[in-house]
């Protein structure tokens, strides 16, 4: 398969669905990092570090697992967000009496203070405008978007499992 854009150029006016979808993935992926930079601006963390304080916030008490499945990262992943909420006195991991193996996770007033002038998640803008597609175009894409990655046979199957630190 050759990797190329286009194999041959088209006739001026025609419709290139390749270059049209590609187009179409780099505004969705401009649109995520520059909300990403606006985010650390405004509040002095990450993105992802966002998103998961607002996870917390909608549900007080998670343990990392639950979060981790909520940002659809792996748990190492999750832990990592945690330590530098945690070290930011944003976020406070507490154990249960009875089992002190089990940690419960809660914003603090200062995360509850950060989210009252946040603006929202990059990532809760995508999962609504996706939530907010009439079903059977969320499964048309579901599916398309399954068949793109299957097509590119990633070297990194689970590079969708990790948020996006990178800096333009």
């Amino acid at each position: 398969m050759s990797t190329q854009l286009a194999e041959e150029p088209r006739a001026l006016g025609e419709h290139d669905p390749v270059r049209s979808v590609i187009r179409r993935l780099r505004v969705i992926i401009r649109a995520l990092q520059g909300h990403s930079r606006n985010v650390e601006r405004a509040c002095g963390i990450s993105a992802a570090q966002l998103w998961a304080l607002w996870e917390l916030q909608r549900s007080p008490g998670l343990n990392v697992g639950d979060l981790s499945r909520r940002l659809s990262v792996h748990p190492s992943t999750a832990s990592n967000l945690l330590d530098k909420l945690e070290q930011g006195g944003l976020v406070e991991r507490r154990r249960r009496e009875r089992d002190q193996r089990v940690v419960r996770l809660f914003v603090t007033d200062a995360g509850q203070e950060l989210l009252t002038r946040a603006p929202a998640a990059p990532q809760g803008e995508l999962n609504r405008a996706l939530q907010d597609l009439d079903p059977a175009q969320l499964a048309a894409l579901d599916k398309g978007l399954g068949a793109l990655v299957e097509t590119m046979a990633s070297t990194e199957p689970k590079a969708g499992l990790h948020p996006y630190e990178g800096h333009p």
